[in-house]
């Protein structure tokens, strides 16, 4: 076992019952969260008392603060833009001698990334291999994707953080409570069933507050090809330093009636996006959240595409896209 160990929860690849995926696929596509989030329009709304309140936050919250506290989602890259759009949480839950304390929050439309310190309370190591057995987020409404990754390096041997990610097919909401939970602190060991250390439930409660960097990036129904000769007409990209979001007609390679559930997985299979940069690097999107919905008869679905990228990048530093091999120009600077 590492020091580093991550459990990921492969939400978009959950495969249901045979018996319910005729009954998804006869559903038409709704935002699968009604993420209420539509920043720009919230924003306007804001009465002139919470404008002050954001006034004096912004003062109490020195430079460098976020970007500290979502180290262990970032590392020291980017440091003045994560300050810029994340937003620290600070709130506290005690149970059975250890405390989780969510840090701090960063995301845009699409993309949320939380960072959560446990902490045991009489000091004493936490073993190696603990992690919680289950764990709930608000913001995980609908479909999606997203892990929880639990991180050692630089702390003290009674502490571990985690960062919990999660990429939505719809927008996310934002000023909104979030509630999260986690289950049950076990140690697990490779070969054996797990101990339990201690029962309980951690409740947190907090605001998703963070500056979204969104941007639109024109397209005009571009239509492109994978690299298995299939062919994606590209409805709409949403860009920001965090991550991106793309609504396409896709081809239905959703499984139909009596067909294996793995068969979803042939879904923008050979869809591929890139980042170039405008120095000339290239740099290729890893993991994804891909799904879609529609008729099972019908030839095209509705399907969605989104990413937390690695490290945050500026996007003033990215050129174009390069969507299965076309180059979508990116004028955000």
């Amino acid at each position: 076992m590492t020091n580093r160990e991550r459990y990921q929860t492969a939400f978009a690849g959950v495969r249901p019952p045979a018996d319910t995926v005729q009954q998804a696929l006869e559903r038409q596509n709704t935002p699968a969260r009604p993420r209420r989030r539509r920043l720009g329009r919230t924003l306007l709304v804001l009465a002139a008392a919470v404008a002050l309140l954001t006034l004096t936050v912004s003062a109490e919250v020195t430079a460098g603060t976020v970007s500290n506290l979502l180290a262990p989602l970032y590392g020291g890259a980017q440091t003045e833009l994560v300050d810029s759009i994340g937003y620290p949480v600070d709130a506290s839950v005690t149970v059975n001698g250890y405390t989780l304390t969510a840090e701090a929050v960063i995301g845009d439309q699409y993309n949320v990334a939380m960072v959560y310190t446990l902490t045991r309370e009489d000091g004493e190591p936490i073993p190696q291999g603990a992690h919680f057995q289950d764990s709930e987020n608000s913001l995980h409404r609908g479909s999606g994707g997203g892990y929880v990754e639990y991180v050692r390096e630089g702390l003290p041997d009674n502490q571990i953080q985690l960062v919990e990610t999660w990429t939505g097919s719809g927008t996310l909401p934002f000023l909104r409570n979030v509630q999260v939970v986690f289950r049950d602190l076990v140690l697990y060991q490779e070969g054996e069933e797990s101990t339990l250390l201690a029962e309980g439930e951690w409740e947190l409660k907090y605001t998703a507050r963070y500056r979204d960097a969104t941007v639109s990036v024109p397209v005009d129904n571009l239509t492109v090809t994978g690299t298995e000769g299939k062919t994606y007409q590209i409805r709409k990209i949403q860009l920001s330093p965090l991550g991106i979001h793309m609504d396409i007609i896709a081809p239905n390679d959703i499984p139909k009636l009596g067909e294996p559930p793995e068969h979803a997985m042939r879904l923008l299979d050979d869809f591929t996006v890139s980042l170039q940069l405008s120095d000339g690097t290239v740099l290729p999107v890893g993991d994804a959240n891909r799904g879609g919905s529609g008729s099972a008869d019908d030839e095209t679905i509705k399907a969605h595409y989104g990413a937390l990228f690695d490290q945050p990048i500026p996007l003033e530093d990215i050129s174009a896209l390069i969507i299965c091999g076309t180059q979508v120009p990116v004028n955000a600077g």
